[in-house]
């Protein structure tokens, strides 16, 4: 299944879910995961040192977490609007940044 959102970072990278609906939430995640969350402000931005790659379900091109996954050099996909809801921590996926399209891929 595939969700659409807007291009925010460049490149693509597969990676397992860890869905954070919250900054409290964020504290579970692995290096290497993909955050999925409604959204991020500033105090997110030391998540972005570990993970993979961003999913977002509001946000723009110029939103805290795509100015901030550019920095980092993070694919990033924002304004899915339903990620936090169709994704479950532990899916695998790949995010695709340039065309910003989040495809969850088949259990390996």
């Amino acid at each position: 299944s595939q969700i659409v959102g807007r291009p925010a970072g460049r490149g693509s990278v597969e990676g397992v879910v860890r869905v954070a609906r919250s900054i409290t939430d964020a504290r579970e995640v692995r290096r290497g995961e993909i955050l999925v969350a409604p959204v991020t402000d500033v105090g997110w931005t030391p998540y972005f040192t570990v993970i993979g790659a961003l999913v977002t379900d509001i946000g723009s091109s110029v939103s805290h977490g795509a100015v901030v996954a550019r920095e980092y050099g993070l694919p990033c996909v924002v304004n899915t609007l339903v990620a936090t809801q169709v994704l479950r921590t532990g899916d695998r996926v790949r995010v695709d940044g340039d065309r910003g399209v989040v495809t969850r891929l088949d259990p390996s």
